[in-house]
């Protein structure tokens, strides 16, 4: 398998460069806590059994990432939105409920979640 960069977001990069960016993101950490800056941000393509609940604990352990699950269900998305969610998994609510709004996101906005995303999981079929 072969990943393709998008300029300026993937591919070799200096060791000056990659010490740059763990000293950002060292700082980021210190003062993101609770702010609309985010250290990473991660994309889920797929709000089912495995996208939604493991985003979630992720969420729940990582409050400096921006995680944001997108399914093309609309339908979906709304159960993950609401207190009726569309799987069970014991205490997953209480998980989803910490995060969601906060740094847990789950949305339709397929594109602009992809592009603005450092990492991707693809979680379907």
């Amino acid at each position: 398998r072969r990943l393709i960069p998008r300029p300026g977001r993937l591919g070799p990069q200096s060791h000056e460069a990659s010490v740059q960016r763990t000293a950002t993101m060292a700082a980021a950490a210190e003062t993101s806590a609770g702010g609309d800056e985010y250290l990473l941000k991660i994309c889920c393509m797929g709000a089912g059994y495995v996208g939604g609940p493991t985003m979630a604990v992720i969420a729940e352990n990582c409050p400096n990432i921006k995680v944001t699950v997108v399914d093309l269900s609309k339908k979906q998305i709304d159960a993950w939105n609401s207190d009726d969610l569309p799987i069970y998994e014991p205490g997953l609510l209480e998980v989803v409920k910490k995060s969601r709004g906060k740094n847990l996101f789950f949305s339709t906005d397929i594109d602009s979640t992809i592009f603005e995303a450092d990492i991707i999981f693809i979680s379907v079929n």
